[in-house]
Formats: structure tokens, C-alpha cells, sequence
């Protein structure tokens, strides 16, 4: 035996890119996610979701699970103001 058992790695799950809407100020309603520092994300999960700014396109959230945040506004470094669309 050459103990190669649980080398393998995993393969990577495919995410979705969900590009966020991005709002007028006066549109804003809701819980304010303040902008990360330094270009971080604002969390990590192990969902299929990655939200992006509207605006410039920077991940602000990866691996979240479908509609998670569907309340929350989402302020990015570039000074965007985000929300995930409306499902129809």
C-alpha cells in the first residue's frame, strides 16, 4: 500500500456569479453592509453564489447559498450602493 488514499483533491464546485443591482441612494432600504477593507469580501460561505458589485464588478460575497442577504444593502469600496436583483 502506498497510503495515497484522501490525496485526491476534491474538484472545485461550480459558483454563480450573481451581479448585484446597484441603487440610487434614496432607494436604499434595509440592513447597510459597510464596504470591506483592503479589497476583502464581506463573508464566505459554502453555498453556490458569488454576489458582485454592479458597479465595478469586485466580489463582495462568495459561496452563499440562494437569495441570502435578499434584505441587505451592500456598500462596495467604489462607492456603489448594491442589492441582490428581484427574482422573477
Amino acid at each position: 500500500m502506498t497510503g495515497d488514499r484522501g490525496s485526491r483533491a476534491r474538484p472545485a464546485l461550480a459558483r454563480l456569479r450573481v451581479v448585484l443591482r446597484v441603487l440610487e441612494a434614496h432607494q436604499a432600504t434595509g440592513f447597510l453592509i459597510p464596504a470591506p477593507r483592503g479589497g476583502a469580501v464581506v463573508c464566505r460561505g459554502p453555498g453556490g453564489e458569488d454576489y458582485a458589485c454592479g458597479d465595478c464588478g469586485r466580489l463582495l460575497a462568495i459561496g452563499m447559498r440562494s437569495g441570502t442577504f435578499a434584505r441587505f444593502v451592500f456598500a462596495c469600496g467604489c462607492g456603489a450602493w448594491n442589492q441582490l436583483p428581484s427574482r422573477a
